[in-house]
């Protein structure tokens, strides 16, 4: 047996152990991927938000009631785009 077949034997034992390290190792891998893509998929959560919206007395502009301005007046509450539409409002009563 010849330095080059000794070396030859060594070349492919080395390439036999490395394929199988690496099927294991992507193995695990693909097997990690999957249990992430499940984990997330679990974590999907959708959530619906309605958003009340009001309309401004003055001007008849639709708006979120949570950006609005809110006059409380005879017992009723009335809803302005702006302080300008709301101190028109006032000024107009």
């Amino acid at each position: 047996m010849g330095a080059v077949e000794s070396f030859l034997n060594v070349l492919l034992i080395f390439l036999i152990v490395s394929s199988i390290f690496n099927y294991f190792a992507f193995a695990r891998a693909r097997k990690a991927a999957q249990k992430a893509k499940e984990e997330k998929a679990e974590l999907k959560i959708e959530v619906k938000e309605e958003i009340e919206m009001v309309t401004d007395d003055f001007c008849g502009c639709t708006l979120p009631r949570s950006e609005a301005y809110i006059l409380a007046k005879d017992n009723q509450k009335h809803y302005f785009c702006s302080w300008d539409c709301r101190e028109k409002f006032i000024a107009g009563n």
